[in-house]
Protein backbone atom coordinates (compact mmCIF):
# COMPACT_ATOMS: atom_id res chain seq x y z
CA UNK A 1 0.00 0.00 0.00
CA UNK A 2 2.39 2.51 1.15
CA UNK A 3 4.44 1.97 -2.35
CA UNK A 4 1.69 2.62 -4.00
CA UNK A 5 0.70 5.69 -2.41
CA UNK A 6 4.18 6.60 -2.86
CA UNK A 7 3.80 6.03 -6.90
CA UNK A 8 0.61 7.27 -6.61
CA UNK A 9 2.02 10.93 -5.17
CA UNK A 10 5.41 10.74 -7.75
CA UNK A 11 3.11 10.54 -10.66
CA UNK A 12 0.73 13.22 -9.38
CA UNK A 13 4.31 15.42 -8.88
CA UNK A 14 5.09 14.75 -12.20
CA UNK A 15 1.35 15.48 -13.74
CA UNK A 16 1.45 19.05 -12.01
CA UNK A 17 5.33 19.71 -12.87
CA UNK A 18 4.23 18.80 -16.65
CA UNK A 19 1.32 21.00 -16.01
CA UNK A 20 3.26 23.85 -14.80
CA UNK A 21 5.98 23.21 -17.70
CA UNK A 22 3.20 23.80 -20.26
CA UNK A 23 1.68 26.89 -18.43
CA UNK A 24 5.12 28.71 -18.36
CA UNK A 25 5.92 27.56 -22.18
CA UNK A 26 2.40 28.71 -22.67
CA UNK A 27 3.17 31.83 -21.08
CA UNK A 28 6.40 32.46 -22.62
CA UNK A 29 5.13 31.97 -25.85
CA UNK A 30 2.19 34.47 -25.53
CA UNK A 31 4.64 36.77 -24.43
CA UNK A 32 6.97 36.71 -27.47
CA UNK A 33 4.00 36.54 -29.58
CA UNK A 34 2.66 39.70 -28.37
CA UNK A 35 6.44 41.24 -28.68
CA UNK A 36 7.04 40.26 -32.30
CA UNK A 37 3.88 41.50 -33.24
CA UNK A 38 4.61 44.82 -31.23
CA UNK A 39 7.36 44.98 -33.11
CA UNK A 40 6.10 44.15 -36.36
CA UNK A 41 3.50 47.19 -35.71
CA UNK A 42 5.94 49.58 -34.90
CA UNK A 43 8.14 48.27 -38.33
CA UNK A 44 5.33 48.95 -40.41
CA UNK A 45 4.48 51.27 -39.23
CA UNK A 46 7.72 53.58 -39.10
CA UNK A 47 7.79 52.52 -42.50
CA UNK A 48 4.53 53.96 -43.58
CA UNK A 49 5.04 56.91 -41.51
CA UNK A 50 8.99 57.55 -43.13
CA UNK A 51 7.79 56.82 -46.64
CA UNK A 52 5.19 59.85 -45.91
CA UNK A 53 7.38 62.28 -44.83
CA UNK A 54 9.99 61.08 -47.72
CA UNK A 55 7.40 62.49 -50.34
CA UNK A 56 5.77 64.99 -48.64
CA UNK A 57 9.03 67.21 -46.80
CA UNK A 58 11.31 65.86 -50.32
CA UNK A 59 8.16 67.40 -52.39
CA UNK A 60 8.58 70.83 -50.76
CA UNK A 61 12.33 70.53 -50.13
CA UNK A 62 11.97 70.10 -54.43
CA UNK A 63 9.93 73.24 -54.51
CA UNK A 64 12.16 75.05 -52.24
CA UNK A 65 15.34 74.42 -54.10
CA UNK A 66 13.62 74.73 -57.66
CA UNK A 67 12.81 78.65 -56.13
CA UNK A 68 16.33 78.97 -54.55
CA UNK A 69 17.58 77.97 -57.93
CA UNK A 70 14.99 80.82 -59.48
CA UNK A 71 15.67 84.07 -57.68
CA UNK A 72 19.68 83.39 -57.33
CA UNK A 73 19.51 83.71 -61.44
CA UNK A 74 17.19 86.53 -61.63
CA UNK A 75 19.59 88.31 -59.03
CA UNK A 76 22.66 87.64 -60.80
CA UNK A 77 20.74 88.88 -64.29
CA UNK A 78 19.63 92.22 -62.19
CA UNK A 79 23.00 92.90 -60.56
CA UNK A 80 20.91 96.32 -58.55
CA UNK A 81 18.91 93.97 -56.65
CA UNK A 82 21.63 93.30 -54.25
CA UNK A 83 20.90 96.99 -52.83
CA UNK A 84 17.75 96.10 -52.21
CA UNK A 85 18.70 93.55 -49.29
CA UNK A 86 17.96 96.65 -46.94
CA UNK A 87 14.20 96.10 -48.65
CA UNK A 88 14.37 92.21 -48.02
CA UNK A 89 15.30 92.56 -44.70
CA UNK A 90 12.17 95.07 -43.55
CA UNK A 91 9.77 92.32 -45.32
CA UNK A 92 11.14 89.70 -43.27
CA UNK A 93 11.13 91.29 -39.92
CA UNK A 94 7.50 92.33 -40.49
CA UNK A 95 6.96 88.34 -41.94
CA UNK A 96 8.48 87.66 -38.20
CA UNK A 97 6.57 90.32 -35.98
CA UNK A 98 3.40 88.55 -37.67
CA UNK A 99 3.11 85.65 -38.42
CA UNK A 100 6.61 84.42 -36.42
CA UNK A 101 6.47 85.55 -32.84
CA UNK A 102 6.42 81.55 -31.48
CA UNK A 103 9.02 80.72 -34.12
CA UNK A 104 12.45 79.90 -32.62
CA UNK A 105 14.61 79.16 -35.20
CA UNK A 106 16.75 76.23 -35.74
CA UNK A 107 17.47 76.00 -32.06
CA UNK A 108 13.58 75.32 -31.60
CA UNK A 109 13.47 72.82 -33.97
CA UNK A 110 16.38 70.94 -32.54
CA UNK A 111 14.73 71.04 -28.95
CA UNK A 112 11.62 69.70 -30.04
CA UNK A 113 14.06 66.59 -30.63
CA UNK A 114 15.64 66.40 -27.38
CA UNK A 115 12.46 67.81 -24.87
CA UNK A 116 8.40 68.68 -24.98
CA UNK A 117 8.95 71.33 -27.10
CA UNK A 118 6.73 72.46 -30.12
CA UNK A 119 7.87 73.88 -33.88
CA UNK A 120 5.10 75.61 -34.82
CA UNK A 121 3.32 75.18 -38.84
CA UNK A 122 4.03 78.50 -39.59
CA UNK A 123 7.44 78.00 -39.32
CA UNK A 124 7.96 76.31 -42.87
CA UNK A 125 6.31 78.74 -44.72
CA UNK A 126 8.30 81.65 -43.25
CA UNK A 127 11.96 80.24 -43.85
CA UNK A 128 10.37 79.41 -47.19
CA UNK A 129 9.61 83.02 -47.90
CA UNK A 130 12.64 84.25 -45.82
CA UNK A 131 15.60 82.36 -47.48
CA UNK A 132 14.35 83.04 -50.65
CA UNK A 133 13.88 86.69 -50.24
CA UNK A 134 17.31 86.51 -49.02
CA UNK A 135 18.75 84.47 -52.15
CA UNK A 136 16.97 87.09 -54.64
CA UNK A 137 18.97 90.14 -52.85
CA UNK A 138 22.29 88.60 -52.91
CA UNK A 139 22.59 87.08 -49.13
CA UNK A 140 24.58 84.78 -48.47
CA UNK A 141 22.60 82.45 -46.34
CA UNK A 142 22.96 78.63 -46.19
CA UNK A 143 20.77 76.12 -47.19
CA UNK A 144 21.21 73.47 -43.73
CA UNK A 145 19.51 75.55 -40.84
CA UNK A 146 16.27 76.46 -43.53
CA UNK A 147 16.26 72.47 -44.17
CA UNK A 148 15.96 71.83 -40.57
CA UNK A 149 13.47 74.12 -39.75
CA UNK A 150 11.50 73.38 -43.20
CA UNK A 151 11.67 69.20 -42.95
CA UNK A 152 11.07 69.60 -38.78
CA UNK A 153 8.27 71.65 -39.29
CA UNK A 154 6.31 69.78 -41.92
CA UNK A 155 6.75 66.06 -40.23
CA UNK A 156 6.27 67.98 -36.92
CA UNK A 157 2.63 69.12 -38.32
CA UNK A 158 2.25 65.72 -39.87
CA UNK A 159 3.03 64.09 -36.01
CA UNK A 160 0.13 66.41 -34.91
CA UNK A 161 -2.55 65.06 -37.66
CA UNK A 162 -1.69 61.59 -36.63
CA UNK A 163 -1.50 61.49 -33.21
CA UNK A 164 1.80 60.73 -32.33
CA UNK A 165 3.28 60.38 -28.62
CA UNK A 166 5.77 62.61 -27.48
CA UNK A 167 8.42 59.34 -28.18
CA UNK A 168 7.41 59.25 -31.57
CA UNK A 169 7.11 62.83 -32.32
CA UNK A 170 10.65 63.63 -31.50
CA UNK A 171 11.67 60.52 -34.41
CA UNK A 172 9.28 61.98 -37.04
CA UNK A 173 10.76 65.29 -36.49
CA UNK A 174 14.25 63.77 -37.04
CA UNK A 175 12.58 62.37 -40.14
CA UNK A 176 11.88 65.34 -41.67
CA UNK A 177 15.03 66.54 -41.33
CA UNK A 178 16.82 63.69 -42.64
CA UNK A 179 14.30 63.93 -45.80
CA UNK A 180 14.51 68.08 -46.08
CA UNK A 181 18.36 68.00 -46.16
CA UNK A 182 18.48 64.86 -48.21
CA UNK A 183 16.27 66.49 -51.08
CA UNK A 184 17.97 69.95 -51.04
CA UNK A 185 21.95 68.24 -50.92
CA UNK A 186 21.68 64.66 -52.64
CA UNK A 187 22.76 62.96 -49.38
CA UNK A 188 20.47 60.67 -47.60
CA UNK A 189 22.86 58.74 -45.21
CA UNK A 190 24.87 61.98 -44.27
CA UNK A 191 21.13 63.62 -43.50
CA UNK A 192 20.44 60.17 -41.90
CA UNK A 193 23.19 60.73 -39.75
CA UNK A 194 22.49 64.12 -39.26
CA UNK A 195 19.32 64.69 -38.00
CA UNK A 196 20.23 62.08 -35.24
CA UNK A 197 23.13 63.31 -33.75
CA UNK A 198 22.62 67.52 -34.29
CA UNK A 199 19.98 67.36 -31.79
CA UNK A 200 22.68 66.67 -29.01
CA UNK A 201 26.41 66.96 -29.16
CA UNK A 202 28.07 63.00 -28.73
CA UNK A 203 24.55 61.74 -28.39
CA UNK A 204 22.69 59.21 -31.26
CA UNK A 205 18.72 58.53 -31.72
CA UNK A 206 19.66 54.81 -33.08
CA UNK A 207 15.92 54.12 -32.61
CA UNK A 208 15.46 57.04 -35.11
CA UNK A 209 17.82 54.89 -37.94
CA UNK A 210 15.42 53.21 -39.85
CA UNK A 211 12.58 55.83 -40.36
CA UNK A 212 15.39 58.34 -40.52
CA UNK A 213 17.37 56.59 -43.38
CA UNK A 214 13.94 55.74 -45.05
CA UNK A 215 12.27 59.31 -45.21
CA UNK A 216 15.83 60.77 -46.22
CA UNK A 217 16.57 57.70 -49.08
CA UNK A 218 12.62 58.77 -50.45
CA UNK A 219 13.31 62.49 -50.28
CA UNK A 220 16.57 62.02 -52.49
CA UNK A 221 15.06 60.08 -55.52
CA UNK A 222 12.31 61.99 -55.65
CA UNK A 223 14.38 65.49 -55.75
CA UNK A 224 16.71 63.86 -57.72
CA UNK A 225 14.06 62.34 -60.06
CA UNK A 226 12.44 66.64 -60.36
CA UNK A 227 15.54 67.16 -61.98
CA UNK A 228 17.36 68.24 -58.66
CA UNK A 229 20.79 67.08 -58.94
CA UNK A 230 22.82 65.79 -55.81
CA UNK A 231 26.04 67.78 -54.80
CA UNK A 232 29.26 66.08 -56.20
CA UNK A 233 32.75 67.09 -56.00
CA UNK A 234 35.31 65.13 -58.03
CA UNK A 235 37.80 63.82 -55.87
CA UNK A 236 40.50 62.79 -58.66
CA UNK A 237 43.26 60.97 -56.40
CA UNK A 238 43.49 59.76 -52.68
CA UNK A 239 46.57 60.13 -50.95
CA UNK A 240 47.78 57.21 -48.69
CA UNK A 241 47.14 57.33 -44.96
CA UNK A 242 50.72 57.83 -43.64
CA UNK A 243 51.61 59.36 -40.59
CA UNK A 244 52.17 62.55 -42.90
CA UNK A 245 49.02 62.39 -43.94
CA UNK A 246 47.41 61.57 -40.85
CA UNK A 247 48.79 64.99 -39.10
CA UNK A 248 48.13 66.89 -41.34
CA UNK A 249 44.44 65.69 -41.84
CA UNK A 250 44.43 66.21 -37.70
CA UNK A 251 45.70 69.65 -37.87
CA UNK A 252 42.87 70.23 -40.34
CA UNK A 253 40.27 69.06 -38.16
CA UNK A 254 41.43 70.87 -35.14
CA UNK A 255 41.77 74.10 -36.95
CA UNK A 256 38.32 73.98 -38.62
CA UNK A 257 36.86 72.68 -34.91
CA UNK A 258 38.56 76.34 -33.59
CA UNK A 259 37.77 78.36 -36.45
CA UNK A 260 34.03 77.04 -35.65
CA UNK A 261 33.85 77.48 -32.51
CA UNK A 262 35.41 81.49 -33.01
CA UNK A 263 32.67 81.65 -35.44
CA UNK A 264 30.21 80.48 -33.08
CA UNK A 265 31.33 82.95 -29.90
CA UNK A 266 31.67 85.98 -32.51
CA UNK A 267 28.05 85.45 -33.93
CA UNK A 268 26.66 85.48 -30.49
CA UNK A 269 28.65 88.91 -29.50
CA UNK A 270 27.45 90.65 -32.46
CA UNK A 271 24.18 89.35 -31.86
CA UNK A 272 24.01 90.35 -28.62
CA UNK A 273 25.82 94.26 -29.54
CA UNK A 274 23.36 94.63 -32.24
CA UNK A 275 20.39 93.89 -29.56
CA UNK A 276 21.75 96.22 -27.07
CA UNK A 277 22.43 99.06 -28.87
CA UNK A 278 19.75 98.53 -31.63
CA UNK A 279 16.94 97.64 -29.89
CA UNK A 280 14.14 98.33 -32.54
CA UNK A 281 13.91 95.22 -34.96
CA UNK A 282 14.02 97.12 -38.56
CA UNK A 283 16.73 99.50 -37.56
CA UNK A 284 18.64 96.75 -36.60
CA UNK A 285 17.89 94.89 -39.80
CA UNK A 286 18.81 97.87 -41.95
CA UNK A 287 22.24 98.51 -40.27
CA UNK A 288 23.12 94.98 -40.54
CA UNK A 289 22.21 94.91 -44.97
CA UNK A 290 23.63 98.31 -44.84
CA UNK A 291 26.85 97.05 -43.33
CA UNK A 292 27.16 93.79 -46.01
CA UNK A 293 26.41 96.11 -48.62
CA UNK A 294 29.73 98.44 -47.23
CA UNK A 295 31.54 95.93 -47.12
CA UNK A 296 30.94 93.75 -50.06
CA UNK A 297 31.52 97.26 -52.13
CA UNK A 298 34.61 97.64 -50.14
CA UNK A 299 36.11 94.31 -51.09
CA UNK A 300 34.71 95.13 -54.81
CA UNK A 301 33.87 90.89 -54.83
CA UNK A 302 30.68 88.73 -55.16
CA UNK A 303 32.36 85.46 -54.14
CA UNK A 304 30.46 85.30 -50.96
CA UNK A 305 26.85 86.52 -52.02
CA UNK A 306 24.05 83.28 -52.19
CA UNK A 307 24.58 80.27 -50.76
CA UNK A 308 27.33 78.94 -52.71
CA UNK A 309 30.97 80.31 -52.16
CA UNK A 310 33.50 80.85 -54.77
CA UNK A 311 35.34 77.51 -54.11
CA UNK A 312 32.70 75.61 -54.73
CA UNK A 313 31.68 77.70 -58.04
CA UNK A 314 34.92 76.90 -59.37
CA UNK A 315 34.45 73.38 -58.55
CA UNK A 316 30.91 73.18 -60.81
CA UNK A 317 32.83 74.97 -63.35
CA UNK A 318 36.03 72.54 -64.13
CA UNK A 319 32.96 69.64 -63.86
CA UNK A 320 31.27 71.05 -66.55
CA UNK A 321 34.39 71.32 -68.12
CA UNK A 322 35.52 67.55 -68.04
CA UNK A 323 32.24 66.80 -69.04
CA UNK A 324 31.73 69.02 -72.33
CA UNK A 325 34.88 67.29 -72.85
Amino acid sequence: MEKEEKRADQENDTEEQSTEAKSLLKKKLQYYSSEIQRDVGNLVKWLMIAVLVGCITGAASTLFSFVLKSVTNCRKENEWMFYLLPVMGLIIVSLSEKFGKDDGGTNQVLSTVRSQDDVPILSAPLIFISTALTHLAGGSAGREGAAIQLGGSIANQLGRWIHLDEEDRHVIVMCGMSAAFSALFGTPMAAAVFAMEVASVGVMYYAALLPCVIAAIIAAEFATGMGIDPETFPVHSIPGLTVGTGLKMALIAVGCGILSILFCILLKIVGQLYTKYLKNPYIRIVVAAGVIILITICLNTKDYMDYRTKAVQQIDKEKENQTAR
